[in-house]
């Protein structure tokens, strides 16, 4: 008698999904994006400077799946958000050394980045960049005559961050599009080959 228990299809739940074919171009972004920053810093002797670089070199981290256009305005959007999350957290670290008032505006700041991030749909990685840089500046030691330079530090290198993002377009203005084009085909492909399991009479 067969049994009235059906089993649970696991293999399609457990099969490792394949990865993108641009897996490689935000972490490659990023090592490129703070090369020139950090090792500037390193000749000046001023590696205590780096979590303001840093901040800008992370933001090669966004956008990759856009087109050009749309990637240059993504990118200098996650700049300019960078720099005034960093601002708030410098302001707040040279006014007040209380650590309820800082992580009071640590949690202020995650959820508003979060809202964002998710308001914008930009990302992966999406708010965690964010929150991570502006979490530790929080609890980094601050006066108020340093946080121009520093933020100028974190403008200049998210300024070359930009220019990494965007420069592949010099040598594939399409490569985004075709991408796009090439994986949606793949998938209509897919459909067609095992359309699932068709309706009962």
């Amino acid at each position: 008698m067969p049994s009235a228990v059906r089993s649970l299809p696991l293999a399609p739940a457990l099969r490792l999904s394949r990865p993108s074919d641009t897996w490689f171009k935000p972490a490659l972004s990023v090592v490129v994006a703070s090369a020139v920053p950090q090792l500037t810093l390193l000749a000046l002797g001023r590696l205590d400077l780096v979590m303001y670089t840093m901040a800008g070199s992370l933001c090669a981290l966004y956008a990759h799946g856009l087109p050009y256009a749309r990637r240059a305005r993504a990118v200098a959007g996650v700049v300019l958000g960078m720099t005034a999350s960093l601002a708030v957290s410098l302001v707040t670290a040279s006014l007040t050394g209380s650590t309820a008032v800082l992580i009071a505006v640590g949690a202020l700041l995650a959820a508003a980045q979060k809202v964002l991030c998710d308001a914008t749909r930009i990302g992966p990685p999406g708010h965690v960049i964010f929150t991570f840089v502006s979490s530790a500046a929080l609890f980094a030691p601050q006066r108020p005559d340093q946080i121009p330079g520093h933020l100028a530090l974190t403008l200049g290198a998210g300024a070359f961050a930009w220019l990494v993002t965007v420069a592949p377009a010099l040598v594939r203005r399409e490569g985004p599009e075709r991408r796009a084009v090439a994986r949606a085909l793949e998938a209509a492909a897919a459909c067609a080959a095992d359309p699932g399991p068709r309706p009962r009479p």
